[in-house]
This record gives structure tokens, sequence and C-alpha cells, in this order.
């Protein structure tokens, strides 16, 4: 007896947003970025969404290291309702008792599979004994991964990810993900490209699906985060075009998953980049009554729990 087709949800828009909090001096991280900005970039958006009630959607996704630093901080922002992920960056990082950190010249999709379970076993670990609370979500900084990465994580038991960036391709930098799988899916153990049957549910970023302006060797498709500054216009083109080709694929479910990071002072209500995120939030709610859908604030929890509800891929 072969499954059935999935079901789809045509009612609602579900809206996830989250800052990435990345520790200063690290790769990956802004050359001008302290911990007081790090800090100011957290209460700043959390400011923005609890102004619209859309607390529930976001999330703080950090590394090991911040974690450490600024666990008040984020238990802060658990109380009023975000939720929480691990994001890692293995340039540069150094474990707690360690005297020597991971080069700051290898990414992670350069790791094989031993080495990567391992610094991705004692990342998980050093977080969760900062946070207080298990890791079920994660995230790869700079969108490094390889073929190992999906079942390593599903190993170490979480549910969620934000791994990949579909259409990204920069070898040099460890993004590797031409030709992969557009929207969320369960992935697969022995292709970073594909969807699959493991329980880990991959959460792309809404972003622009055909090559522009590619050089040879390169493509970075341009997402929604706030550093890019998107006029409301711009930023409707590219959340409109993601959701319709969801639709035109017959997706599951519809969402728009959107980032920024910790490198920015979100307190100052004058700076771009928080007009930006309150732009992005503006074509959320519009783009939600444009395709006579209802907008739902989300985790990458309660979307993969929907999606499974309808039986998806």
């Amino acid at each position: 007896m072969h499954p059935g087709p999935c079901e789809k949800d045509r009612e609602h828009l579900y809206f996830c947003y989250f800052v990435d909090c990345q520790t200063p001096t690290k790769p990956g991280g802004a050359p001008d970025q302290t911990w007081e900005i790090a800090e100011k970039a957290v209460r700043g958006v959390a400011e923005i969404f609890a102004e619209r009630d859309l607390i529930h959607a976001l999330g703080f996704c950090s590394e090991p290291e911040v974690a450490r630093h600024q666990a008040p901080l984020f238990d802060e922002m658990a109380r009023m309702g975000a939720w929480q992920a691990l994001h890692f960056q293995v340039r540069g990082y150094l474990p707690p008792g360690a005297n020597e950190e991971y080069p700051r010249d290898r990414t992670l999709a350069e790791y094989d599979r031993d080495e990567q379970e391992c610094a991705i076993w004692i990342a998980r670990d050093d977080w969760e004994q900062s946070m207080g609370r298990r890791a079920q979500d994660f995230g790869a900084c700079c969108a490094q991964a390889n073929d190992h990465t999906f079942a390593i994580l599903h190993e170490l038991g979480f549910r969620q990810c934000y791994c990949s960036v579909p259409g990204r391709y920069n070898p040099a930098a460890g993004q590797m993900w031409w030709g992969a799988f557009p929207h969320s899916h369960h992935v697969s153990s022995r292709s970073r490209l594909v969807c699959g049957d493991l329980d880990l549910y991959e959460f792309p970023l809404n972003r622009t699906l055909a090559p522009a302006n590619a050089v040879p060797g390169e493509f970075v498709p341009n997402d929604l985060r706030a550093e890019r500054e998107w006029t409301f216009d711009d930023a409707m083109a590219i959340a409109e075009a993601s959701v319709r080709d969801m639709l035109w694929r017959e997706h599951p479910i519809l969402y728009l998953h959107v980032p920024t990071h910790n490198t920015w002072d979100a307190t100052d209500r004058s700076h771009p980049r928080r007009k930006a995120v309150e732009t992005t939030i503006d074509v959320a709610y519009a783009l939600a009554e444009k395709l006579d859908l209802t907008l739902v604030p989300a985790t990458l929890q309660e979307m993969h729990e929907r999606a499974d509800e309808l039986g998806a891929y």
C-alpha cells in the first residue's frame, strides 16, 4: 500500500522571521560588530515584532559563543514568546575548555562526516548547557553544508533546520546549492539537494528564483533579509514570486521565512534596516490579502507539524 498524495493548505500563509546571532570578531559577523550592538539588534527586532503582535513568529538563532555570553537576554526573549535555535559557524569556533579554535579558513562544507559530527555535537552541547534547553532547530551559518550534514543533524536529534540556499553556488565559500529543492521539505541522507524521508525538515529562505547578474562559478540569489534594505515593491516582488512558485508546484504549505542578523543597532528607529524589517511585515500582510490567505505567525516547529499533518514530502 503506497501513501497517497499530500494535502495542501490553501487557507494560510505562515510567517517566520529570525535573527542570526553571530559572534563579534568571528567569520560571518560584521567587521564593526560589538557585544553591545549584538544586544541592541536582539532588543530592537523584538520590539518591532512585539509592537505588531507578531513575537511568536520571531526566532533568535544563536551561535554557542553568543549563547554563553547572552543567555539571560535570550531567556528574556523566550519569556516574551520568541523561539530559539542553534546557529553554527565552525570557522573560529572555540569550544569551552579548548586551547585552539577551529580553523578560520575551512568551512563546514569541507569537513568529512566524522569531523563534522564531532564539531556539531560539541556545539550542540555547548549551546544547550548555556541555554538550559534542548536544541531542536539548527541553522548553518553562511549556508555551509555538504551531503553529510542533514544525516548528522537528524542523528543528533534536530527536527527543523535552515541550511540550504537553493540557487546559491560559490564553492570557495562552501555554498553549493545549485539545483537544490527550492522550498520546505523532509531531507535526504544521501544528497543535500533533494527531498528525502528523514524526519528532519528543511526550510529554505524565500528568494529570487532565476539567475540574475550571475558570474561564472558564482550565483547568489536575493532574499528578503533586512540588510538588503528593499523597498516595499522590491520585497513584494521577491515574496510573491516565491509563494506563487509554491502554488504552481502545489507545495503543501505556503510560507515566508526571512532573516536578519545581530550586526546592526535595531533600537535606532531611523535605521534603514529597521525600516526594512517593518516593510517585510507589511509585505507579509499585503501578500496574504492579495492571495486571499490568512497570515499566521509560526515557528519552524509549528510549520513542520502542519506540513506533516498534510503528509508533506
